[in-house]
């Protein structure tokens, strides 16, 4: 014995921790006890509770954990458990805090409380030990809450019963079927593997199949269906949960009740010889409208769905017919082949490679801006009508017409649209050699017709605006010549004066560095409008330049002329331009075109300085007034001799010294429509100074525009121009009183 009394000790101590930890396991600790102090159930441990049983006047069910999955058992039927639904329960029991406590429960109590016929009783089980029991009892009058009578609340022993109240949330939780929580899957389908869809609803059937990567309507034969139509459908198939289960082992009896037999709706999705998943789609469900009721053939469990999820089901064909020339989306895009799509004829190939894009034939610049955003262009054109029957040949389409073919990436397949001819009324085209042509707008041609120059970087010039010399801008019948001078900018046409530093500062910083918005094609065509401009601008370069890139960038000769060409407004915005001796036709941003359009009269023009003015007359009309300034030293006085407030002076000054043009309107005598002949305001002012007496004369006519765009035609005597003032000038000068 003694040889083996070691052995013995060394066991018995391993029993004895053994022991301990299991009655460790299962007890709570002091320190468990005091920061629970609050909660109902003090000796709850969440991730201990293996089994949970519930007395329900529906009938008697368990929650049962094994290992880390929960189950739900009802006599000797067993079925998954919703995960959600039982960390809803655990938590409720392990956070639940009293309202209030109303101690131990005697029998009239417990009948005034509704606790002596309990609809619900609830037993938590940690092992061998009982660490929850309570029942659920009626609703607390005027309070959102109910009687609860509760035990198991110290150490894991189940402890005397006394009553609380909490919340009615925690007694709904509760006070459910064995349904209530059970795993709400039907199905885990994924959509991009699918190739079919059939939906019959009521007496309408439709069929969808996917080839290359495309839905086509089969059933009825409407060509190919839309992507965003489909994918509302399919889109919830992965990991497909109803909101909510509300029978087993349904027979027909059950599901005709249920609208199931036979179904409202019926929905078969296919992928290849796997057997089909079905639904069945039937009634509103019972107490939630947001719902309609479903169950999934061969599986006797109903449940309801979301009736968005349902609706989505049930579109008509129409609705999923698509009449977008092309489905695949910018980014999926991996491969564009353009028939015809380069210099002399060529096939123009278009592969990404990462964030750039490679081009064949080789040696074409590729702008990955400029194609994604035709991309993106041709996924949102959408068709104005589509023409049944085979009326492709009528309409330009056939073996020999220009395609595009769209590949995605890692999808089988491609899209390929067919382009048509144009007519008065639009511009046709057909997808995947579909029998249907679908009839565009006619702009749809700037999209859909392309070549190699319209993925060229949009970078087109590379000059400096410092070499800048001269500007020649013809806008209709104004003329106008800029020159540089050693002070600035000055015109020389129409009439001799400053420029406005600002305008022509900035357009010569953007010819300079010329950057087209995009582009539309190597040839001119009328519509284009450029045989009758809208606009023409050339501007002279001097000095070393900038190193060239190639094309038509700036080279190192001292003197570069560019001339570009405006054209009429292009759909989409901006207009058509092109730059002489350039490659192609491509579209200026509309700024870009005001910036040219416009009149380059210096705005400081309507300016009215205040350094020498001895003499400030204002003749207003309506009403009819005059008011005249005198300098009188450092003060101002009126044509009386009484002296005048010097703030109120000192802020006229400041508005008419300070506020300059915010528009000049043209060169030449003003037109009637401008009010010149009944002026507004007319202000004179007189200076002396070093060079002698001078005097300035500004003429206010008319009102023009409205809201923040308003101002008064303005001109200024020896400038034979018609400028601008803000109405916020006219109105300071009509509210000035000295």
């Amino acid at each position: 014995m003694k040889r083996y009394r070691g052995q013995l000790v060394l066991a018995l101590m391993v029993a004895g921790f053994a022991g301990h930890a299991l009655w460790d396991r299962y007890r709570a600790t002091t320190g468990d006890l005091e920061s629970r102090r609050r909660n109902v159930w003090r000796a709850f441990h969440r991730e201990r509770v293996d089994r949970v049983e519930i007395t329900h006047t529906s009938g008697r069910y368990e929650l049962v954990r094994r290992a880390q999955s929960w189950s739900v058992r009802s006599g000797t039927v067993v079925r998954p458990a919703d995960a959600v639904e039982i960390e809803r329960v655990l938590s409720e029991i392990e956070g639940a805090e009293a309202s209030r406590s109303l101690g131990t429960l005697d029998n009239d109590a417990r009948r005034r409380f509704g606790l002596d016929h309990a609809h619900t009783t609830v037993v938590v089980h940690e092992g061998p030990e009982v660490t929850a029991r309570f029942s659920l009892g009626g609703a607390v009058e005027r309070e959102d809450k109910v009687y609860i009578e509760a035990s198991a609340r110290e150490g894991g022993r189940d402890e005397a019963r006394a009553g609380v109240v909490l919340g009615r949330s925690f007694g709904e939780l509760f006070d459910r079927m064995a349904t209530a929580y059970r795993d709400r899957a039907v199905a885990d389908i994924d959509p991009s593997r699918l190739d079919q869809i059939t939906v019959t609803h009521e007496a309408r059937r439709i069929t969808m199949a996917r080839t290359g990567g495309v839905w086509r309507l089969t059933e009825p034969s409407l060509g190919r269906a839309s992507r965003g139509a489909v994918e509302a459908m399919t889109s919830q198939l992965r990991e497909l949960r109803a909101e909510r289960v509300i029978a087993d082992d349904a027979d027909a009896t059950v599901l005709q009740r249920y609208g199931l037999e036979p179904p409202t709706t019926r929905v078969e999705l296919r992928r290849g010889a796997i057997e089909p998943v079905v639904l069945r789609l039937g009634e509103p469900c019972p107490g939630h409208d947001g719902e309609v009721i479903a169950t999934r053939e061969g599986t006797g469990t109903v449940v309801c769905f979301s009736r968005s999820f349902v609706d989505a089901l049930r579109v008509p064909p129409e609705g999923l017919r698509d009449d977008h020339v092309l489905a695949a989306r910018t980014d999926e895009v991996s491969r564009v082949r353009v028939s015809g799509g380069a210099p002399g004829g060529a096939e123009l190939v278009l592969e990404r490679a990462g964030v750039s894009w490679n081009a064949t034939p080789r040696g074409l610049a590729v702008d990955p801006e400029a194609l994604e955003s035709w991309l993106t262009t041709l996924h949102d054109l959408s068709a104005a009508q589509r023409i049944d029957g085979d009326a492709r040949a009528a309409h330009g389409i056939g073996p020999a017409s220009r395609t595009l073919t769209v590949e995605r990436e890692g999808v089988d397949g491609s899209e390929r649209i067919v382009i048509g001819t144009a007519d008065a009324t639009g511009f046709y085209v057909s997808r995947d050699d579909e029998p249907v042509v679908l009839r565009f707008a006619p702009s749809a041609a700037e999209t859909l017709v392309v070549d190699s120059l319209r993925f060229r970087p949009r970078a087109l010039l590379h000059d400096t605006e410092e070499d800048l010399r001269a500007l020649l801008i013809d806008v209709g019948t104004m003329h106008e010549e800029i020159v540089r001078s050693v002070g600035g900018f000055r015109l020389s046409r129409p009439l001799a004066s400053s420029a406005d530093p600002a305008l022509v500062t900035d357009l010569g910083r953007q010819l300079a560095a010329l950057e087209v918005e995009r582009w539309v094609g190597l040839a001119r065509l009328p519509e284009h409008g450029l045989a009758t401009p809208q606009a023409r601008v050339v501007a002279r370069f001097e000095g070393r330049g900038v190193p060239t890139d190639g094309g038509v960038d700036a080279s190192v000769a001292p003197v570069r002329t560019y001339a570009l060409t405006i054209g009429a407004s292009a759909s989409g915005g901006g207009n058509y331009a092109a730059l002489d001796d350039g490659p192609g036709v491509f579209v200026m941003p509309r700024s870009f075109v005001e910036l040219i359009t416009q009149s380059h009269l210096d705005r400081s023009a309507a300016l009215v300085s205040r350094e020498g003015l001895t003499r400030l007359v204002l003749r207003l009309s309506a009403p009819v007034r005059t008011v005249t300034l005198l300098r009188d030293g450092d003060r101002w006085r009126t044509e009386s001799g009484a002296p005048a407030d010097a703030d109120r002076v000192d802020a006229l000054l400041g508005t008419i010294s300070a506020m300059g043009a915010p528009r000049a309107f043209a060169y030449g005598p003003p037109g009637p429509e401008m009010g010149f002949a009944v002026p507004t305001v007319v202000l004179e002012a007189s200076y002396s100074g070093d060079a002698g007496a001078s005097a300035v004369r500004v003429v206010v006519g008319a009102r023009y525009g409205s809201g923040e765009g308003a101002g008064y035609y303005l001109r200024r005597d020896g400038l034979d121009a018609t400028l601008a003032w803000p109405e916020s000038v006219i109105d300071a000068l009509r509210g000035f009183s000295p």
